[in-house]
C-alpha cells in the first residue's frame, strides 16, 4: 500500500509558495515604489516639452553630485540656495505640482533633483523682483597695489573649458587667459580630457553647465574639483542653463559673473562673488581663409570684408546696424514690426534658429562668433535686443562684438553695469523708440557727435578701467583671498 500523506504535512507544502510570494512582495514592492518614487522626483514636470534633462542623465548627475560633495558641503549648499534672494520652497512646490506630497526638503530637491532634471526653480516675478532689488557693485573695485606678491603667491592659474560647449565659452575663455597673463602669472587652458590631479591650485571653471556635464566632463565631479575651483557663471538666471550650473556653484568657494546683479544675488546667499568685464583690446577679428568662404562672409560689402580697425571713426564704417543673436519670440516680433526700417539701411542681422542648438567651436558654425566680432569692428551700431522680458546687460553682445570693437551700442534698458552707463558709454531706447533712436544717431549731425562722443567713451573706459593688467590683478586678488578655502 502506498503510504499516505498526512493532510497537514500537504497543507504546509501547499503554503510554502504562498509564504515565499508574501515575503517577495514585502521585499520587492517597496523597494520598486522608492525606484518609482525617485524617477518621478527626477523626471520633468509632467507636460514639459522634451527640454529637461533625460532621467538617466539626471540620475547619473545626482550620484556623481551626492558622493562628489562632502555631506557638510551638500549642506552649506542647500543653506546657500534658501538663502538666495530669487528662491522659495513653497514656490518651487507650486511650480512643480507633482512633488506636492513627495518633498520634504523643497531646497535640496531643487539643488540636487529638480536642477539636474531641468525643473523650474524660480517664479519669474519672483527673480525679476530680486535681481531689481538686489544691492550689487556700484564701482568697480581697484585692483591690488602689490601685484608682484599676487602673481608670487599665486604660481599659475588654470582655467578650464569644455571642449564640447558653446563657442561662446571659449571667446571667455580666451578674455579671462588674456586678462590674467597681462599680469605675468603664467596661465593654463585645460578641457574635460585633462587628469584632474594636474590642474593648479587656483582653477576657474567656465560654464559648469558645460564643463561637467558634457563628455568627459562628469569625470570632474569630485570633491576636491567642487571645493577648490571658482566657478564663472555664463548664464542667465531664469534659464534652465542656470539650474543645472547651480549645484556646482553653490558647492563652490566663489563665483565669477559678468553679471553685477547675478553677483548680488550669489552675495546675498552667503558666496564670495565677483564682478569681472573682460575688454582683452584685440587687434581686430581674425578670420582665416575658411572663414572667409563662410556665406555669412562672402554677403558683405566690399568694404566690410577687409580687417576691421577698432579705432575706426563712426562716421567711417561701411555698415549702419549689426546684430547677432539667437532667434527668440521677442526678437522675432521686434524684426518683424521694424522691417522697412531696417531695409533702409545697410544692416546685417543674424538670428540664429534655436532649434539648431548652440554654436559649436568645430565645423562651419565655429566661424560665427569671429565673423560677428568682425561684423561689429564695421559696424557703425551695435543693436542689443534681450531674449525676453528680463533686461540683462549682455557682455558677449555689447562688449566683446559692440564697444571693444568700436562699434556704438544701442540697446533695450538694461541692468545698470558699475562702470559702462547708458548716455555716456552706449544708448538706450525701449524697443519701440529704437528705430527713431538709430535714424538720429545716423542722420543728423547732433546724432553723430554723440556717437562720436560714446565712441570715445566707451574706448576710454574699457582701456583704462577694464585694462587686461587690472581686469587680471582683480581676479588673482579674488582667487587667493576673496574666495575662501572649504
Amino acid at each position: 500500500m502506498p503510504d499516505a500523506v498526512s493532510p497537514l504535512r500537504d497543507a504546509s507544502l501547499t503554503a510554502m509558495p504562498l509564504r515565499a510570494g508574501l515575503v517577495l512582495r514585502r521585499l520587492i514592492w517597496p523597494l520598486a515604489l522608492r525606484l518609482a518614487v525617485r524617477l518621478r522626483l527626477l523626471a520633468p514636470p509632467p507636460g514639459d516639452a522634451g527640454g529637461g534633462v533625460p532621467v538617466g542623465r539626471a540620475l547619473a548627475l545626482r550620484g556623481r553630485l551626492r558622493h562628489g560633495l562632502p555631506r557638510r558641503r551638500r549642506r552649506e549648499a542647500v543653506a546657500r540656495l534658501r538663502r538666495f534672494p530669487g528662491f522659495s520652497g513653497s514656490a518651487y512646490v507650486t511650480l512643480n505640482p507633482d512633488l506636492r506630497w513627495l518633498v520634504r526638503n523643497p531646497a535640496s530637491h531643487a539643488l540636487f533633483h529638480g536642477a539636474c532634471a531641468g525643473r523650474t526653480l524660480f517664479r519669474p516675478e519672483r527673480l525679476a523682483r530680486a535681481l531689481g532689488e538686489v544691492r550689487a557693485p556700484a564701482a568697480v573695485g581697484e585692483p591690488p597695489a602689490d601685484l608682484a606678491a599676487l602673481c608670487a603667491r599665486a604660481g599659475r592659474v588654470g582655467i578650464l573649458v569644455s571642449s564640447h560647449g558653446n563657442v561662446f565659452m571659449q571667446d571667455i575663455a580666451d578674455d579671462l587667459a588674456a586678462d590674467l597673463a597681462a599680469t605675468g602669472i603664467a596661465v593654463e587652458r585645460m578641457d574635460e580630457h585633462a587628469a584632474p590631479h594636474c590642474r593648479p591650485p587656483l582653477s576657474i571653471v567656465v560654464a559648469p553647465h558645460e564643463f561637467f556635464v558634457l563628455g568627459a566632463g562628469r569625470g570632474w565631479i569630485r570633491a576636491d574639483v567642487l571645493t577648490e575651483a571658482v566657478m564663472l557663471n555664463t548664464e542667465q538666471a531664469q534659464t534652465r542653463w542656470f539650474a543645472l550650473a547651480l549645484p556646482f556653484m553653490l558647492a563652490a568657494r566663489g563665483v565669477i559673473d559678468l553679471n553685477a546683479q547675478m553677483c548680488g544675488l550669489f552675495a546675498a546667499a552667503g558666496l564670495p562673488a565677483l564682478q569681472i568685464t573682460p575688454a582683452s583690446p584685440h587687434a581686430g577679428a581674425v578670420l582665416d581663409a575658411a572663414d572667409r568662404r563662410h556665406p555669412l562672409f562672402r554677403v558683405l560689402p566690399a568694404a566690410a570684408r577687409r580687417d576691421p580697425d577698432p579705432a575706426a571713426p563712426f562716421a567711417d564704417r561701411p555698415l549702419d546696424i549689426a546684430f547677432f543673436g539667437a532667434a527668440t519670440a521677442q526678437r522675432s516680433a521686434f524684426f518683424a514690426r521694424h522691417a522697412g526700417f531696417f531695409a533702409g539701411c545697410e544692416s546685417f542681422l543674424y538670428c540664429r534658429p534655436q532649434a539648431r542648438g548652440p554654436i559649436r567651436g568645430d565645423g562651419a558654425d565655429g566661424a560665427l562668433s569671429r565673423i560677428a566680432r568682425h561684423v561689429g569692428g564695421h559696424a557703425r551700431i551695435t543693436l542689443n535686443l534681450h531674449r525676453d522680458e528680463f533686461g540683462y546687460f549682455e557682455w558677449h553682445r555689447v562688449v566683446r562684438l559692440g564697444l571693444s570693437m568700436g562699434s556704438v551700442v544701442v540697446s533695450e534698458p538694461s541692468q545698470p553695469h558699475p562702470a559702462l552707463h547708458a548716455g555716456v558709454h552706449f544708448f538706450e531706447a525701449p524697443s519701440r523708440q529704437i528705430p527713431e533712436l538709430i535714424e538720429w544717431l545716423l542722420r543728423t549731425p547732433d546724432g553723430r557727435r554723440a556717437a562720436a562722443a560714446a565712441q570715445e567713451a566707451a574706448r576710454r573706459t574699457l582701456g583704462q578701467t577694464f585694462a587686461p593688467a587690472r581686469n587680471g590683478a582683480r581676479l588673482l586678488q579674488f582667487l587667493l583671498d576673496g574666495a575662501r578655502t572649504a
